[in-house]
């Protein structure tokens, strides 16, 4: 028995196992602050960053585009440095994954990091987009066709543990609009036990019938 019971728990440490554990913390029913009152910012950017409406100047792609820079009164003081003052900002329960065509809109998700984590961001959009954290440009790109939450990911290590904001700015230029999100976060590695085996399963009913037959006997003496 001592053979048998050493063999299982070899089996159970040997299924114990140093991984990471990933949690999804925004996603296409997440809240934030949203703004969709921009207008096409068409009327102060080039075709670019932000086409002209009904896609008059085309349906172009553009897997980098450089950071946008100017923004207009309805993105309130300093936007990306998180003072919304004067904007046209609102608190909603779940970001519409649409808007108005021919415009743009703004998003900001907030969250807190207890450890420092890495961070792994999918997107899709329909038609442009521009991403930054805490107010450091992360990624811009436009493509014509609806939005694929494969379109783009975003990859970032170690990003220090406390407050974040992850700000986004949706581009269309005519047909549809549409965005799909998901931000999943790596903390520091934990020990996960993995389902027993069926080896194991059997082993350890085993020991357990064994148990019940050596008490069997000892009553009856």
């Amino acid at each position: 028995m001592s053979r048998i019971f050493g063999l299982v728990l070899s089996l159970v440490f040997f299924s114990i196992s140093t991984s990471t554990w990933a949690v999804v913390i925004i996603d296409d029913t997440t809240g934030g602050l949203y703004n969709s009152s921009l207008g096409d910012m068409a009327d102060y950017y080039g075709p670019s960053h932000f086409p002209n409406a009904n896609s008059s100047e085309g349906d172009p792609n553009y897997p980098s585009i450089s950071e946008p820079t100017v923004f207009g009164a309805a993105f309130g003081t300093d936007w990306l440095g998180g003072d919304y003052t004067g904007g046209s900002w609102g608190a909603v329960a779940n970001i519409p994954n649409t808007w108005a065509v021919n415009h743009e809109s703004a998003v900001v998700y907030d969250f807190v990091l207890g450890a420092a984590s890495d961070i792994h961001i999918d997107l899709g959009v329909d038609n442009g987009i521009y991403v930054w954290l805490d107010g450091t440009y992360l990624f811009g790109a436009m493509q014509g066709g609806g939005s694929n939450i494969n379109e783009y990911n975003i990859d970032l290590a170690g990003v220090a543990s406390g407050a974040h904001s992850l700000q986004i700015l949706r581009e269309d230029h005519g047909g549809g609009t549409g965005m799909n999100i998901s931000v999943d976060v790596t903390d520091a590695p934990v020990v996960t036990v993995s389902e027993p085996s069926s080896f194991a399963l059997f082993s350890l009913g085993l020991i357990g019938l064994m148990r019940a037959r050596k008490r069997y006997a000892s009553l009856n003496r």
